[in-house]
């Protein structure tokens, strides 16, 4: 089985990420991890994937590559969507971008959501479900790897990928850098991943004035159609 952990830039791929991880080592299941950084190398790893082994692939850009590949059973594709405004925030404090360099780059992930939808049997993850409502979906996560998690268990999960988001990064390791692949099984457990704290509506305190008009103004149709306060 393989899982494809990708949607709009800062929006909740690296929780999930964590939190498939944790799914996957609570059954002692030995996997992969595969975070590509160029749409080359993922559609070299998507062209080389072994569908009778687990790999959690974690991206951004969707390539023809992807959707063509997100069509086989074994695949079970995961996209994640946040405010626009808040990614355009997230990328200019994350990424280093300059504003308008943040908007170009949100404009486009926001169009490849057409194509990423019709994929089946995805589940769409918005990030303000992470922060409100994590339990139902590590539960539905799961039940979607086909794994149907305790309650308490789901409790677990959620409660140490929230503590993910308050202790500091890992130092560097002899661990394989990212983009590497990663075995991991019950021997191999240590969670070295860098999850952003949740949190919803930084672009008010964020942006300036004048940024915040235009991004109300350039975001309008996508606000108004994905139903966030203005």
């Amino acid at each position: 089985m393989i899982i494809f952990n990708f949607g709009i830039p800062n929006s909740g791929t690296d929780w999930s990420q964590a939190v498939f991880k944790k799914i996957w080592e609570s059954q002692n299941y030995a996997f992969q991890v595969q975070e590509p950084q160029s749409i080359e190398e993922l559609n070299q790893i998507i062209g080389t994937m072994n569908i009778h082994e687990r790999m959690i692939l974690k991206f951004d850009l969707l390539t023809e590559e992807a959707i063509q590949a997100a069509q086989q059973d074994a695949v079970r594709p995961f996209y994640h969507y946040r405010d626009p405004r808040d990614v355009v925030s997230a990328s200019m404090q994350l990424q280093q971008a300059s504003f308008s360099d943040a908007v170009e780059s949100t404009v486009s992930a926001y169009q490849e959501i057409h194509h990423a939808l019709p994929l089946p049997g995805i589940m769409v993850i918005p990030y303000e479900h992470i922060a409100d409502n994590a339990e139902a979906l590590i539960f539905q996560m799961a039940t979607q790897l086909g794994i149907l998690l305790k309650l308490d268990a789901v409790s677990a999960i959620a409660e140490e990928v929230l503590e993910l988001t308050t202790q500091p990064a890992a130092p560097a390791s002899s661990e394989p850098a990212t983009g590497q692949s990663v075995r991991i099984d019950q021997e191999h457990t240590a969670d070295a991943s860098v999850v952003q704290p949740l949190c919803i509506g930084k672009w008010r305190d964020e942006l300036s004035q004048s940024e915040q008009a235009m991004v109300n103004r350039f975001f309008k149709p996508l606000v108004t159609q994905f139903g966030y306060s203005e």
